[in-house]
């Protein structure tokens, strides 16, 4: 096992005063086997009811609202994990072969999928080939799409971060009825979070990062996981106001 400590915060300004402001976030580890919990905290600016459960996925939740009128909202959390290697014995829920809006295919991505492999017998080599091509389709840019972005918008454009590049693999995979799913979370180094997909191949779970081509052994720590990004976001919420928002993410992970 490796010993990682990490930091996320969001900060949250407001042109004007809100107020009545009902919150729901996802910032702490998920729990399961490869995930050792040492240490968690969290705080959430301005909050005076806080509450906790986890969603139909098993994802933490932490919820609450806040009354008092104002211009910034702050979340964050830190903690110390322990990580092993990343599998998930785990038999596959038929939702995670169903589409989604953001993961529908078509089929110039069907035709594309079927001249790079069968995947009738190695659904993880499989997986790593088709993302290997789109890599010649595809390139990374920044700021080249939104949240809302679908998996048929980003392919078609040839471009996208590194949430289009975990929806395209997975739009292509559900065409073929394989159980994949959608996973946020936090890598090694300091920026923002990241996404990648887990696979199902006879009851087991494996991670695979589409964007950096790589099956993923372990250093990555799962926040959330979900048939796409709208069951993972960090931070959902309703408040009473108007005015532009402007949102400043900062994560941080290391070894100790």
């Amino acid at each position: 096992m490796k010993r990682y400590q990490f930091t996320y915060q969001t900060s949250i300004t407001f042109d004007s005063k809100v107020s009545d402001h009902h919150f729901k976030l996802r910032c702490l580890p998920y729990r399961c086997g490869f995930q050792e919990i040492e240490e968690e905290d969290f705080s959430v600016s301005p909050c005076k009811n806080i509450m906790r459960s986890t969603d139909v996925f098993g994802n933490e939740l932490i919820y609450g609202n806040t009354c008092e009128p104002h211009k910034s909202f702050t979340f964050a959390s830190r903690g110390i994990v322990l990580l092993s290697q990343h599998l998930i014995v785990e038999e596959s829920n038929y939702i995670f072969r169903l589409p989604t809006l953001l993961t529908e295919a078509n089929d110039e991505m069907v035709r594309f999928a079927d001249e790079v492999c069968s995947f009738e017998n190695n659904i993880v080599k499989d997986t790593l080939s088709l993302i290997d091509a789109l890599h010649e389709r595809m390139k990374y840019e920044s700021c080249s799409t939104t949240i809302k972005t679908s998996a048929i918008e980003a392919f078609t454009q040839g471009k996208g971060v590194c949430q289009d590049f975990s929806n395209v693999i997975l739009a292509i995979l559900r065409s073929k009825g394989i159980a994949c799913r959608y996973i946020s979370g936090f890598i090694p180094g300091e920026g923002e979070s990241h996404a990648w997909i887990e696979v199902n191949d006879n009851g087991i779970w494996y991670a695979i990062d589409p964007t950096r081509k790589l099956l993923i052994e372990s250093d990555y720590l799962k926040i959330a996981q979900g048939r796409d990004f709208n069951d993972c976001t960090m931070e959902r919420g309703v408040f009473v106001g108007s005015g532009a928002q402007h949102k400043l993410v900062h994560i941080t992970m290391a070894e100790i």
